[in-house]
This record gives structure tokens, C-alpha cells and sequence, in this order.
């Protein structure tokens, strides 16, 4: 009975509270009218009117100068450093003997094999007089004039060693830095100097395939090097016969004259390499366009919006880029705050 009226009670308070969630529910704010929707600010961008210009047909490119010739010696042979002539940035004539190593066990056989030598030709000259007198017989003279011969072979070769202990200058050039004095102990791995023939010099790069029939023996281009504003002149003497599979361009080498050491060889060089006569085209900044996979891009301002246009580019400056295809003379081109801009969204343009 007790449980049956406490059951009762329990039913009574659920049904209680379920009517006072159902009549006392609180109604839900409204919510502002700014949050229903979202607001997007207008992206401020910078332009410039594509205006018809001159252009001059060249194409910039990097590059490097090279050594007419360098080479970084080494001993031929192991010891030690008895004597150097090493002129760290002085000049050198070709065959100049810049370090000899010790030679004197060489020097020793060298001085015997040259007394074997004299007896044997002692021996040789008797036996050849005798031969003629009848004497002798021809193998007797055959056996001295071979052992004459032995003896000539052998001082050839310790020539050719006593040789390998001197390194003497292969052309003429610069010395560089020396990494060795008297007394350095020195194999055939040890560095010991360069040197460097700086006049002529060897201006060395690639450009882009498509430009291949403009690289002629003989054609003449310029180039820049950092730091400077002086105009250097070259001349192409050789191409690449195949073009690089991997980047799609073709290497080739001009000749520069560099009497007044202006020029050091390993710089960096902006080479400009004439493609065609100055025509008349349309120039943007280099910022203003935009690659995608579908190729280059630049956003024309238009009725407050950023329009997209595909483009086709043709030549490019050091900070212009020539529109071939895409734009008119007169159109207004986004060239700041490109890369916030969405294709047809609001701009404003920055005062």
C-alpha cells in the first residue's frame, strides 16, 4: 500500500514539472539583423593603365663568368717541400718552376746511371772497333750496344720521376693562394695553389629553348655584372648541339675581354641577349600576374570588380612583363594586392 502511494507521488511531481517546462519555456532572443548575414570587406589593390610603350626585344637571363683557363695544382709524386716560388696574386710565365720537392736519392741514382752510361759507351766503341777488324764477333757487339741502350732507358726514366717532383707552371695566369712552405710534406692529394688565366674570359649560361635560333657563332650581347652599372660586351663563339631534357634550355659560351681586370671570374651575370627588333607592345608589373595550371593571369579592374583575364606573355624585363594576348590598351590592371583578390569580388582602389 505504501509503495503503491509513493508511486502516485513520484507520477505527480514528473507531471508538475513537465507542465512548468511546457508553460514557463523562455522564448529565444531575436538575433541581430547584422548577424543573419555575413559581411565581407572589400580588398584595397593598387593599378596601372596598360599603356603602349617601346620595347626593346631582349631577353634577360642569368649567367656566370668563367676562366679563359684554371687549374688547381698537385705534386706528382710524395715529399718533402725544398723550395717554392709561389707570387700569391702576381703573374707567372708558362713552364715557371713553382715548387720542387726533394729529389736527392733520385738525383743519386740519376749521377750512377749516368757512369754506367759512359762505361758502357766505352765498351760499345771497342767492341764495334774490334768487330770491324774481325775481333769480335757481331753477338759481342750486340751485347754491349744492348746493355749501352739498357742503361739510356733507365736514365729516361729517372728523368720522368725527377720531373714528377717539380710542378711548374702549365700556362700563363695568376697564382692564387699558396697552401703550402718549405719543409710541408706533400702527396699527390695535397693542394698546393692555383692559377687562374683571366684574359680572355668565358661568359657561360642557358636560356629557354624557344630562343635557340637566336644563338648565333659571332652575335654579339651584353651583360651587367652586381654591384656595377658599366655595360660589358661578349661575343658568342659556342653553342650546346642538344638542349637540356630536364629544364628545356640551351647552353652556350661568349668570349669577353677583360685586359683591365674588371672582371673576376665565378661572378654572377645578367646577360641580355637580343631576340628582335624594338617594337611597339603592352607592359604590366611582374607582380601583376598570376600563374595557375591553366597558365598566367592578371585581374583588370572593371566596374568595381576584379575581373580575371587568361593572358600570353612575351618579353620579360627585369620588372615588366609584355602582354601579348589578354588585355587592351587602356584597361586598368590590378599590379597590388593580387593574391587576397577572388575572381569578380568588390575592390577598392588605394588612394
Amino acid at each position: 500500500m505504501k509503495l503503491f502511494r509513493l508511486r502516485n507521488i513520484v507520477i505527480v511531481i514528473v507531471l508538475l514539472l513537465v507542465a512548468g517546462l511546457y508553460y514557463f519555456k523562455p522564448t529565444s532572443p531575436s538575433k541581430p539583423a547584422f548577424l543573419g548575414k555575413k559581411t565581407v570587406s572589400d580588398v584595397t589593390v593598387g593599378i596601372t593603365v596598360a599603356t603602349p610603350k617601346q620595347i626593346d626585344s631582349k631577353v634577360r637571363i642569368g649567367g656566370t663568368l668563367l676562366a679563359y683557363r684554371e687549374a688547381e695544382l698537385h705534386a706528382e709524386s710524395s715529399g718533402n717541400v725544398v723550395s717554392f716560388t709561389l707570387p700569391e696574386g702576381e703573374s707567372v710565365k708558362q713552364g715557371t718552376l713553382l715548387v720542387k720537392i726533394n729529389d736527392a736519392e733520385l738525383q743519386a741514382q740519376l749521377a750512377k746511371n749516368t757512369e754506367q752510361i759512359r762505361h758502357a759507351e766505352e765498351i760499345e766503341t771497342r767492341q764495334k772497333a774490334l768487330l770491324n777488324r774481325g775481333g769480335a764477333s757481331r753477338e759481342e757487339y750486340e751485347a754491349a750496344l744492348n746493355s749501352l741502350n739498357i742503361f739510356k732507358s733507365e736514365k729516361q726514366l729517372l728523368l720522368a720521376q725527377i720531373a714528377k717532383t717539380e710542378i711548374r707552371a702549365p700556362f700563363d695566369g695568376v697564382i692564387g693562394l699558396k697552401y703550402v712552405t718549405i719543409g710541408t710534406y706533400i702527396t699527390p692529394a695535397s693542394k698546393i695553389i692555383s692559377i687562374i688565366q683571366s684574359d680572355p674570359m668565358k661568359l657561360e649560361c642557358s636560356v629557354p629553348d624557344k630562343y635557340a635560333l637566336f644563338l648565333k657563332k659571332g652575335r654579339s650581347l651584353t651583360f651587367l655584372t652586381r654591384g656595377s652599372t658599366k655595360r660589358f660586351t661578349a661575343t658568342i663563339y659556342a653553342v650546346d648541339q642538344k638542349i637540356d631534357l630536364a629544364t628545356r634550355t640551351i647552353a652556350f659560351r661568349a668570349g669577353v675581354e677583360n685586359s683591365t681586370d674588371e672582371l673576376t671570374a665565378g661572378s654572377f651575370i645578367e646577360v641580355e641577349l637580343p631576340i628582335g627588333q624594338t617594337h611597339e607592345g603592352l607592359m604590366v608589373p611582374t607582380e601583376s600576374v598570376i600563374a595557375d595550371i591553366k597558365g598566367q593571369k592578371v585581374f583588370v579592374y572593371k566596374n568595381g570588380k576584379a575581373e580575371p583575364r587568361p593572358i600570353v606573355m612575351g618579353i620579360r624585363t627585369e620588372n615588366e612583363v609584355e602582354i601579348l594576348k589578354g588585355i587592351q590598351a587602356g584597361d586598368t590592371v590590378i599590379t597590388s594586392g593580387v593574391m587576397q583578390v577572388k575572381p569578380n569580388s568588390p575592390v577598392v582602389i588605394a588612394l
